[in-house]
Order: C-alpha cells, then sequence, then structure tokens
C-alpha cells in the first residue's frame, strides 16, 4: 500500500517558505545518500524514504511549491509506482522522454527560483554540474544548512547508531595504523601536501583498524579524520568506542579524538592557520569542500 505523504509535503513546503530555514526556497533536493555519500545508509538517513513512502535505494526526490518528483532507475520502476501516493510523479531514469532533474526543474520553475539541498548529501562534482546548469537556466542552487526533511520527522526520526566501535586485529589487517599513517604521509611529502581530509568511511575503518556496524552489511562507523604531517585527528562518538581503542589507536602515533560534528570548525580553523595545500576526495560532500579555497586543495584518490 502506499504511503500517505500529503501531510508530509504540507509540512516540508512550509519549512522551505521559513526564513528561519534559509528560506524561502522553490524547490528542495532530498537525495538518498548521507554526509558520506554512501548508498546504503542507516534508518536516521533514510530521508528521501520517509517522504516518498519509496523504500528502494537508489533514488532522489525534488519537492517544488506544487510538484513532487522522484527520480530512480529500472530496477526500481514497479516498486516505486506501487510505493508512492498520487502526490509523487515518478520519473523513470534511462527512458527516452524523462527529464533529468534539472531539466525538469527549468521547466517547472519560475524564473529566478532558488533550489536547495542540504549541503552535506551532495557530493562536490554533483554540485558543480548542477549549480551551473540551474544557473544557466537563471535559477541557483543553495546549501540549506538544517536538513528540512529532518524537522518534519522530528521526534519520529530514528536515533544515530550507537554499536560499538571495535579494534580489527592487525592478524587481519597487516599493518599496524602507525605503518599506514607513515605510509600516507610519506606519499604527502612527494607532492608537498600538508592535510588530508578523509570522508570515506571504509577508508577511515581502514586507516585505523576499527571496525563497526553502523550501516548494515557494512563494517564502518561514522567518523571522519584530518591527517597532517605531525599530528592526527579522529572525529568520532567517543561513547561507540569499545573498551581498547584508545590504546590501540594511540600505538606509535597519537590521535587526537573530536566530536564527529566538530569538523566543519576544526577544518576552517585548520585552514586559516596553515594556509597548507589539503587532500580531499572529489567524492566529498559540498559542506566540506566548500572550506577549502581551490587554490590550496587537491584532489586524492582512493588510499
Amino acid at each position: 500500500m502506499a504511503k500517505n505523504t500529503t501531510l508530509l509535503l504540507q509540512k516540508l513546503r512550509g519549512f522551505m517558505q521559513s526564513s528561519q530555514y534559509g528560506g524561502p526556497i522553490q524547490a528542495y533536493i532530498i537525495p538518498s545518500c548521507d554526509s558520506h555519500q554512501n548508498e546504503y545508509i542507516a534508518e536516521c538517513d533514510c530521508r528521501r524514504p520517509f517522504i516518498t513512502g519509496f523504500t528502494g535505494s537508489s533514488g532522489t526526490a525534488i519537492v517544488t511549491e506544487m510538484k513532487a518528483a522522484m527520480w530512480t532507475d529500472g530496477r526500481y520502476f514497479l516498486q516505486a509506482a506501487k510505493q508512492m501516493d498520487q502526490n509523487w510523479t515518478l520519473m523513470k531514469m534511462g527512458m527516452p522522454k524523462t527529464p533529468t532533474q534539472e531539466e525538469w526543474l527549468t521547466e517547472v520553475l519560475p524564473a529566478g527560483s532558488k533550489v536547495g539541498v542540504d549541503p552535506f548529501l551532495f557530493r562536490w562534482e554533483s554540485w558543480k554540474t548542477f549549480s551551473s546548469t540551474l544557473e544557466g537556466a537563471g535559477h541557483s542552487l543553495v546549501p540549506i544548512q538544517s536538513n528540512l526533511v529532518d524537522l518534519v520527522w522530528d521526534a519520529d526520526r530514528p536515533l544515530p547508531p550507537q554499536a560499538q566501535v571495535k579494534v580489527h586485529s592487525l592478524h587481519f589487517t597487516g599493518q599496524s595504523s602507525a605503518e599506514k599513517v607513515a605510509q600516507i604521509r610519506r606519499k604527502m611529502a612527494k607532492v608537498r601536501v600538508q592535510n588530508l581530509i578523509l570522508t570515506a568511511l571504509d577508508e577511515i575503518a581502514w586507516l585505523f583498524n576499527l571496525r563497526g556496524s553502523d550501516i548494515v552489511y557494512n563494517p564502518v562507523f561514522f567518523a571522519y579524520a584530518v591527517l597532517s604531517q605531525d599530528s592526527v585527528h579522529l572525529f568520532v562518538d567517543e561513547s561507540k568506542l569499545e573498551p581498547g581503542v584508545h590504546s590501540h589507536i594511540n600505538q606509535g602515533i597519537e590521535v587526537t579524538l573530536h566530536a564527529y560534528d566538530d569538523i566543519q570548525k576544526f577544518i576552517s580553523d585548520m585552514l586559516a592557520e596553515n594556509g597548507a595545500k589539503t587532500w580531499i576526495s572529489a567524492n566529498s560532500s559540498y559542506a566540506l569542500m566548500n572550506l577549502i579555497p581551490k587554490v590550496w586543495y587537491k584532489l586524492t584518490c582512493k588510499l
């Protein structure tokens, strides 16, 4: 049975008009990913399924003042049609007559419209191309710092995962975390990079030889990491670290722990202080990439 989304969309459109939350905006994009651009996500990040009723793993929803549309691929056409109610238009990606998200927005929006999105849920590269297309049609893509779907979800939104982060034995990893840090620093020195920002959860789990279960069937945990030639920083909910993790990650190196949500301020303060060239993946969010002046960053491949 399709989920009734009438009241949810009414609330969302109300937040879209509120100056308190960055409005008024004429459209709001709801991607399927989380802040680390994962396709498979924790329950607390299932915003697109919540607002549309469609529970498939891939899709992007866009809500305007009068319309609501959801793009997904051929794996999910039948499922989406059954799960979404009459408020939603199913956009079948890959079909000849299906417009892209940018094309659809330029068709339905009034001139000079603002299109909002949570900047943590949009990859830097996607932001550049999407923004360029909208600007060419006289619109603008704007970051909305408070996720509007979370405001609609409110008290019913699941809490972030609280499963423990555990040590992954050297027997399985083959290298200590200190050895991996030293290896990375050598690569950084060769190209005169001072800072490395890690946002991919699998890379962080690999670097620190830690494992978690914040995402079902994925041995990862929510975290960020920042390395320089003389410091290592891990941004994580410290209450989730099992006994032994602190001593494990500080073997041969000194790791400074920070609250998970402190990553933006830390990057801003770090660059204001040292202004050094910084490595960060192009798959990172616009929210973090936008903190780094273009002359200071160099895109990195997977570790």
